[in-house]
């Protein structure tokens, strides 16, 4: 008896061995599958990856991200905006037609970046060619991590076949199914149709019809995330046409809406509707740029200085049984600093010291976290 209970356990095993095992995309579609427990989620939101010449002329690309790497991978998600075209065929460009070669996104990736957005006005920089090659690129990007990482990275927001019909990704994490979609309000050089999904917040029936749509598609998920490029740049408050797309894209059941392309911080709001809280997020400013270069080290209160610091934006998420529930929402205030070698670095305003940051710069810093600690104080607006 023992002898074949031996045997029984041994085939058992060798049986198990060969076992398809299901991933979250089979586990979605298997109707005599449990719904999967839904973990809470950590997701990180982050403003624009730009890149000027001083960002993509440093030899190594991973000190951008050094000081905030633990952030990024010690959560669920990480979202960032790509804001410029991505072609290793042609030179790298900056401003005002910009062209960037992968590693620079990689870099990025691999410091904990997952969710990728592409749909803004400067995706388009290089013509619809140029738009088919970022596509390409990041493509290429998405299956190099999933086969030689077991990672997954996601993007939307730009396709190369103008045929083939928006849609939302989906992304299965912690046991949620996650929509995300990006949208851009326009693009600087128009590619041709059909690549990039462009909304006007300012054309009321353009608006209308995109919020019908998503009302229609935003009860497959979970959680819906929508990424929106749009608004008027270097102001810290939205335009009012704007805040009523936000509004009425919650209303209709957008969980989250991520905002970015001012380049400067603007508020963030848990939105009350009748169905719930919506965390919008109006503008996230630059995540990486060169544009905070040129402030003045003794003006800490000008506008222009605010293109030079941004937060890290995070929410903690869990499920009540019909609906997202925002736990916590925080603000992590960040800075791009230039280092003594010339390096533009993203570093946690509460975190300068063991930066080599000279006068009247390490004063400015410091003005500049009081200022952006006071700024989150009074604009994440929350219900009641």
């Amino acid at each position: 008896m023992k002898r074949f209970f031996r045997l029984f356990t041994a085939t058992l095993t060798a049986l198990a061995a060969f076992a398809p095992v299901l991933n979250a995309e089979e586990v979605e579609k298997c109707a005599s599958c449990a719904p999967p427990v839904k973990k809470e989620l950590v997701l990180s939101f982050t403003g624009d990856m730009m890149a000027h010449i001083i960002n993509y002329s440093m030899d190594d690309y991973s000190l951008i991200y050094r000081d905030i790497e633990k952030i990024m991978m010690n959560d669920s998600l990480t979202f960032c905006n790509v804001e410029f075209p991505v072609n290793p065929e042609i030179p790298q460009a900056s401003y005002p037609v910009f062209n960037i070669h992968p590693e620079y996104v990689m870099a990025a990736i691999d410091a904990g970046v997952d969710v990728l957005s592409l749909a803004n006005n400067h995706t388009g920089d290089q013509g619809t060619q140029g738009l088919k090659s970022t596509v390409k690129a990041v493509n290429s990007m998405v299956n190099r991590y999933r086969l030689e990482h077991n990672r997954r990275i996601y993007f939307s927001g730009a396709k190369q076949n103008p045929e083939i019909d928006f849609k939302p990704v989906t992304i299965y994490q912690n046991g949620w199914k996650i929509g995300y979609l990006s949208v851009s309000q326009f693009s600087n050089t128009v590619p041709e149709p059909g690549h990039m999904l462009l909304v006007d917040f300012r054309d009321t029936e353009e608006s209308e019809q995109f919020v019908e749509w998503i009302s229609t598609i935003v009860s497959e998920y979970d959680l819906f995330v929508l990424a929106y490029h749009g608004g008027r740049e270097y102001y810290t408050t939205p335009v009012q046409k704007k805040t009523e797309l936000f509004h009425n894209l919650s209303s209709a059941g957008v969980d989250i809406i991520w905002g970015h392309h001012p380049h400067v911080i603007q508020p963030v709001e848990l939105y009350e509707h009748k169905n719930g809280n919506s965390l919008i997020m109006y503008s996230l400013g630059n995540f990486i740029s060169g544009q905070g270069r040129i402030a003045d080290p003794v003006l800490p209160e000008e506008e222009w200085s605010y293109t030079g610091d941004s937060a890290i934006i995070q929410a903690d998420i869990s499920f009540d049984g019909e609906n997202p529930v925002f736990e916590d929402i925080r603000a992590i205030p960040i800075a791009n600093i230039m280092t003594t070698n010339r390096d533009v670095v993203i570093t946690p305003l509460e975190d300068l010291t063991h930066q080599a940051v000279p006068e009247p710069w390490m004063t400015y810093f410091l003005e500049r976290y009081i200022l952006m600690h006071d700024y989150f104080i009074r604009n994440i607006r929350l219900p009641g």
